[in-house]
């Protein structure tokens, strides 16, 4: 007995009877080859999802135990409890002991322990945050690091630099630190920063100056380097603002908050890009996606379509830049290199928001996304069997592992698994402790 359909690739016989009722008919064995070959690219498929999904499982636990355990924590000494910014690979050194990073990390130990139970995480967050406080001057502010190889000068002076940015984030880390522990020491050393912040940086319900130096005063800007100068990405201080806002009654926090998003849309192209470089066309990807961040979680916290709609249509925009090679590089050139950092942090916004993305792609162009992303950070993770195993590498052809490269990716990573094997809910759009 024939089966009849059209099956694409193979010329049909017709029977007479086939002829008088248009229906093409199909040697059986043609019908068997075909569902045996479907049947063999299906299993191929699972195959290399079931390694890939144990690939990312071994690169998530590499990363945590890379951030727990390698040299990149500064584990004894002055610094104890610090990060460093990232660790040279040829020969092994450690440049620069990171404020901005150390703050981070204090949110990425917190988010280890409250969702992977790691009880060794808690006591890190403790030690990071116990180091912020050290290190705060009188204003109760943090110059940007301190140096520790002679001939490292790429980023200046560090002694002389107060960002706004990087106090931002360690106001945040104390905050989290707080909220896991209940030691209001934490929560007052964050009020100290965050007033210390709205004195020296937020002047007539705005603010307009994103650098000072170790006497506060204003530094002026004598490059294009986006980190140096206010921008869209300062957002990403509501994460701080807006939740010690739920624990005093400050409105200040608030309107801080409110100040550095509503700058953020006011940087916003139509194309829903930010404008991250001073009259230049080129959007830096990193800055970018910080103003993503900042603008989707006060969306979400404040129920502020406005703000949210800001940083999905940044998302959407950040989306279509891939390259011709399925590349997203570093800025909007498309011929930069690729970096690792914007791979995690566009990967985590896809996945926290994808039910909203789905209103502007369809579901496959998401899941090629999803896919495209994740495989790529996976191919910076050091896998080898040494002291490196678990760091992440910051661009293709720099030797050397980086902090918050390998924190963005652990979340990423872990927000991929949740996704694919089931376990992300429905109304997840944000996670507790975002790096």
């Amino acid at each position: 007995m024939s089966l009849s359909f059209k099956l694409h690739g193979i010329e049909p016989t017709k029977s007479k009877k086939a002829i008088q009722l248009e229906i093409y008919t199909v040697n059986p064995l043609y019908v068997s080859t075909f569902f045996m070959i479907k049947k063999t690219f299906n299993a191929m498929d699972k195959s290399k999802g079931q390694k890939i999904n144990q690939l990312s499982q071994n690169a998530l636990r590499a990363n945590v135990e890379w951030l727990l355990n390698s040299d990149i924590k500064i584990k004894t000494g002055i610094d104890k409890g610090a990060l460093y910014g990232w660790k040279y690979l040829d020969p092994p050194s450690y440049p620069f002991v990171y404020s901005e990073i150390t703050g981070y990390a204090i949110s990425c130990y917190s988010w280890i322990y409250s969702e992977l139970r790691q009880e060794k995480a808690l006591e890190a967050a403790k030690q990071a945050a116990e180091w912020v406080i050290r290190k705060m001057d009188s204003e109760h502010l943090l110059v940007a690091g301190y140096r520790r190889l002679d001939t490292f000068t790429e980023k200046g002076d560090l002694s002389n630099q107060i960002y706004l940015f990087d106090n931002g984030m360690g106001m945040n880390g104390l905050v989290n630190i707080f909220r896991l522990t209940g030691n209001e020491k934490f929560l007052t050393e964050a009020r100290n920063m965050a007033d210390s912040l709205v004195k020296h940086f937020f002047k007539n319900s705005t603010f307009n100056v994103a650098l000072i130096d170790k006497l506060h005063r204003p530094k002026r800007v004598l490059n294009s380097k986006w980190s140096a100068a206010a921008g869209p990405h300062h957002s990403k201080l509501s994460f701080g603002l807006l939740t010690l806002s739920k624990y005093d009654d400050n409105p200040i926090y608030k309107k801080f908050s409110d100040s550095v998003c509503e700058y953020a849309i006011s940087l916003q192209n139509s194309d829903g890009s930010f404008a991250t470089i001073f009259n230049s066309n080129i959007i830096q990807m990193h800055p970018h996606l910080y103003a993503c961040e900042g603008l989707v979680y006060s969306g979400i916290f404040l129920s502020s379509e406005e703000y949210f709609r800001a940083g999905l249509r940044g998302i959407i925009w950040a989306v279509h830049q891939f390259n011709d090679k399925g590349v997203l590089t570093k800025d909007n050139s498309k011929s930069s290199t690729e970096q690792s950092d914007i791979i995690s942090q566009l990967l985590r916004l896809v996945i926290l928001c994808h039910s909203h993305l789905l209103r502007f792609f369809d579901r496959s162009t998401l899941t090629d996304t999803i896919d495209n992303l994740h495989e790529r950070i996976l191919t910076y993770c050091i896998l080898s069997n040494d002291v490196n195993r678990g760091g992440i590498k910051y661009q293709p052809n720099l030797a050397s592992t980086c902090s918050w490269c390998t924190m963005f990716c652990m979340q990423a990573l872990w927000l991929w698994w949740k996704k694919t094997n089931g376990k992300l809910k429905k109304d997840e759009r944000w996670i507790d402790y975002f790096v």
